[in-house]
C-alpha cells in the first residue's frame, strides 16, 4: 500500500491476462485500473501539465464512467 494525507492505492502485480500487467486499486472509491508495459512506459513520455490537468478535480473525476481531461 502507498499513501499519503491525500491518497491511499494499493498497488499488485496481475497476471490473469496476455501477460503481466500493474493493478492498482483505491480502496477509498473502490476503483482500479490495470497498466500494461506500454501504459506504463508511456507515463515517462508526459510532462507535470498532464499529471496536474489530471490532478484538476481533488475528489477525483465523476462516477460517470468518463474521463475528464
Amino acid at each position: 500500500m502507498i499513501s499519503n494525507e491525500f491518497a491511499r492505492v494499493e498497488i499488485s502485480r496481475d497476471g490473469s491476462a496476455n501477460g503481466t500487467r500493474l493493478r492498482i486499486h483505491n480502496s477509498r472509491t473502490g476503483r482500479e485500473v490495470f497498466l500494461d508495459p506500454l501504459q506504463l512506459e508511456s507515463l515517462t513520455w508526459q510532462d507535470d501539465a498532464l499529471f496536474a490537468r489530471l490532478l484538476h478535480d481533488p475528489f477525483g473525476p465523476a462516477d460517470d464512467g468518463g474521463a475528464r481531461l
